[in-house]
């Protein structure tokens, strides 16, 4: 299970794969056999049902002696192909063991989000579908020139059984081969070429990793020339397609989410930063923030992270993030804030809280507050952990003046900017020494200088 970190991107195809280089250039496409496509049937109420077909998938290295395919209706328990002219062999797979495995595996990833068993053995009369990696292009059929070739365009995932070739002989390139497997299986389920350069029905970057996108893309073989999909419309979604033919992977964990910024309960200030992180084996595909209920912001990719509006009411305020994935599965979280008060215009605040900064901080009594014990910034209302050598406490810019609130002095300001400490016995000193902060994230000090006793 992987943790998305919404204040940066994360990528479902990030799996640490390593890649083959090529020994010549991909100069080769993975095709449809002479552009065919087979539409689905008609349903009397507009609407396609598709039929039930296999799940399993079996991925054929031809070994130990090759891949015999005869000419005829394609069929994957004949080892029959409407692309053959006569019954041709295809070399076994030439790249090793190794190699092999490491393509089994990056097809198997491929396919993982769905219901869709990836097998390496022969399932028989087994109801199969089959793609054949072995052999070239011209020992299949006499004037194709692919990398692989797919028989036809099968609208609405209607047809059974059907075999599928890549050919290895064309690269040894790891990233490519296991592309042009998944592209040629997913052909004859209806899914046609399209623009998204990080999806594997895509001609672009070919030799870099895909994995299927929940996204929207035009479909065509070349970006200057986009065109309508062979099975309609002008776009498709290939993962939202896999997930409605095939359904999710049964046992895929269910998505989940916390809001890490701010913390529950927590004092903030107007503008607060508001963070989160989703935990699933998918991509984050959308975020939306709200507060109160109402939609404050909604942000399509990362980093998922926001501000506040400046404009919230000081008091009580509820926060809600609810994040999408690319299972379009949400998860949601709220907690609960409380926006400090202004006294920019010389209001009072209310008794245990501090005006500093133009704003009512809660004082030591409180978590976080203004002089409340700290281990690091995070834990603080004003972001400012700091430590005097022996102590750590919750601190801020001293306001202009080297003013401090009663019960606290100004530290530092002979060296620069200082900032509000406890006093020990009240008043504001302004020529004391600096405790030092501790840096965000990291817990460590940034300075070493010792409260003045």
């Amino acid at each position: 299970m992987r943790v998305a970190l919404l204040a940066a991107v994360c990528c479902f195809g990030a799996l640490g794969l390593p890649t083959v280089a090529a020994a010549e250039p991909i100069t080769k496409r993975p095709i449809i056999w002479k552009n065919r496509v087979l539409e689905a049937p008609a349903a009397t109420d507009g609407a396609i049902a598709l039929a039930s077909v296999s799940r399993k998938l079996y991925i054929n290295d031809c070994k130990p002696n090759g891949c015999t395919v005869s000419p005829g209706n394609d069929n994957s328990l004949t080892n029959r192909s409407s692309i053959a002219e006569s019954t041709v062999t295809l070399s076994p797979y030439g790249h090793g063991q190794e190699h092999w495995d490491k393509l089994v595996q990056c097809v198997r990833d491929t396919f993982a989000p769905f219901a869709i068993e990836v097998v390496t053995q022969d399932p028989g009369q087994t109801s199969h579908f089959e793609v054949m990696v072995g052999g070239s292009d011209t020992q299949l059929h006499p004037e194709l020139s692919a990398g692989g070739v797919a028989p036809f365009l099968g609208c609405g995932t209607t047809r059974n059984n059907i075999i599928s070739f890549v050919f290895p002989e064309t690269t040894s390139d790891l990233e490519y081969l296991c592309g042009a497997v998944v592209q040629e299986a997913a052909h004859v389920w209806g899914l046609d070429h399209e623009l998204n350069a990080n999806d594997p029905l895509t001609y672009l970057d070919l030799g870099s990793l895909k994995r299927f996108q929940n996204d929207d893309a035009r479909c065509g073989e070349d970006l200057s020339d986009p065109r309508p999909c062979y099975c309609g419309g002008s776009t498709q979604n290939t993962f939202r397609f896999m997930k409605n033919a095939f359904g999710l992977a049964p046992g895929l964990a269910e998505p989940a989410i916390e809001i890490t910024t701010p913390r529950e309960g927590a004092w903030v200030k107007p503008g607060f930063p508001i963070a989160a992180k989703l935990t699933s084996p998918l991509d984050p595909i959308g975020a939306i923030f709200k507060i109160d209920g109402a939609t404050t912001a909604t942000i399509p990719t990362g980093p998922f992270a926001i501000n506040a509006p400046t404009t919230l009411k000081a008091g009580d305020h509820a926060v809600e993030v609810s994040i999408s994935d690319a299972g379009d599965r949400s998860a949601a979280a709220t907690i609960n804030v409380k926006v400090m008060t202004s006294c920019a215009g010389g209001e009072k605040c209310g008794s245990g809280f501090h005006c500093l900064g133009g704003l009512c901080l809660p004082g030591a009594g409180v978590d976080g507050g203004l002089g409340a014990d700290c281990t690091d910034n995070a834990e603080c209302v004003t972001g400012s952990c700091g430590s005097d050598g022996d102590d750590s406490k919750c601190t801020a810019t001293c306001d202009a003046g080297n003013s401090c609130p009663g019960g606290y002095e100004c530290l530092g300001a002979a060296n620069g900017s200082g900032v509000c400490w406890p006093a020990e016995g009240g008043g504001c000193s302004t020529n004391g020494s600096s405790p030092a902060f501790l840096l965000a994230g990291l817990g460590a000090l940034i300075l070493a200088l010792r409260r003045r006793r």
